[in-house]
């Protein structure tokens, strides 16, 4: 019983589907309506002693057939095909009464159809898009899973390495670091979701993480690229990271100190440079602690070269990334789209689970 509803609608479907098709060429359609009076009237030709009395029986069906298939056009003109064909050929008195009553009736008949088979295409075209929202909502929903899973694995992996292991434990620092990576986290990942896919602008993003030092920067370069979902993140932590170790270590930390921070955009490669200077004399960490595998081993899963400078006249730090995660312009959502996913190989999870090792 469902296989024979099934096919009933998979029919009706494809009927629909090829009525549009033919509506969408005019001359297609008056050829159907032509056609249609030419086989109804051969019929009644051939067997006019079955239709004797009933001149019309043939033609009603014809019209219609040419409503549907054509539309509007082709319907009248079907129907006054088929007025000349039966007082031409089949009705031997002609009277006026019977002549406006067919007007009447043909018109009645073609407009009803016209109206049932917009309705029909209305009822096809909201179906349609129900059946696209469904899909879309369904492919939202995996995505923000998605999203969720890797910003819960990120999560656990700033946690965790924010402790300082078999060390003593300061709670107040562990608090303030971890609520400052928490929070730059959680910036990114509002822009992210407030572009609705569109992909958040770089500037942007070196804006949300020198908020209240933009004075102490010189930003030059390519400051219109945009990021998507997964390389915002990995900058965002970057970014952070650079910014707290100026504020403890470096220029930042002294009222003097500047940052210069150039980007070079040559498609598809971004390269960032980082420069501090004025501050105080550097000198590499003796320790690796969670910052240190940020801005190193985080950053070389991503990034094509890093270059970490610990010179004399300030600390200095070089990204250089390939990747379709930034453009020029700000990637587009479309509904019914596929919403980008990254390479499971390149997944933030995977990169922090490589870059910093329990």
């Amino acid at each position: 019983m469902r296989s024979a509803s099934d096919a009933g609608l998979s029919l009706a479907s494809r009927s629909l589907r090829l009525c549009e098709w033919i509506r969408e060429y005019p001359a297609l359609g008056y050829t159907t309506a032509v056609v249609c009076i030419a086989v109804a009237t051969g019929i009644q030709w051939l067997d006019q002693g079955q239709f004797d009395g009933a001149p019309f029986l043939t033609i009603y069906p014809g019209i219609i057939v040419a409503t549907v298939a054509g539309g509007r056009g082709p319907g009248f003109l079907a129907a006054l095909l088929s007025g000349l064909t039966q007082w031409g050929w089949f009705i031997p008195a002609f009277h006026w009464l019977a002549v406006m009553t067919y007007m009447f009736d043909a018109t009645v008949c073609v407009m009803l159809i016209v109206l049932i088979s917009e309705t029909l295409d209305m009822l096809s075209l909201s179906l349609e898009r129900e059946k696209l929202a469904k899909q879309q909502q369904e492919l939202l929903a995996q995505e923000l899973h998605h999203r969720i899973q890797n910003l819960f694995t990120v999560i656990q992996a700033v946690v965790r390495f924010s402790l300082p292991g078999d060390r003593r434990v300061d709670e107040a620092s562990i608090k303030r670091r971890l609520i400052d990576r928490l929070h730059s986290m959680s910036v990114t990942h509002r822009a992210i979701t407030d572009s609705m896919g569109h992909g958040i602008c770089l500037t942007d993003l070196i804006n949300n993480e020198i908020g209240g030092f933009e004075n102490r920067f010189a930003i030059t370069g390519a400051l219109d690229l945009f990021l998507r979902a997964q390389m915002a993140q990995n900058l965002s932590l970057i970014f952070h990271e650079l910014v707290t170790n100026a504020l403890k270590y470096g220029a930042l930390s002294e009222t003097r100190g500047r940052v210069n921070l150039r980007l070079d955009w040559q498609a598809p490669a971004l390269t960032i440079t980082w420069h501090e200077h004025d501050g105080p004399s550097v000198s590499a960490p003796q320790a690796s602690g969670f910052g240190s595998r940020i801005l190193d081993g985080f950053a070389r899963k991503f990034c094509t070269r890093v270059v970490i400078s610990y010179a004399q006249n300030g600390f200095r730090y070089t990204l250089e990334i390939h990747s379709d995660e930034i453009t020029e312009a700000p990637p587009c959502a479309d509904v019914g789209q596929t919403p980008h996913r990254p390479n499971v190989a390149d997944t933030p999870e995977r990169i922090l689970a490589a870059a910093l090792p329990g």
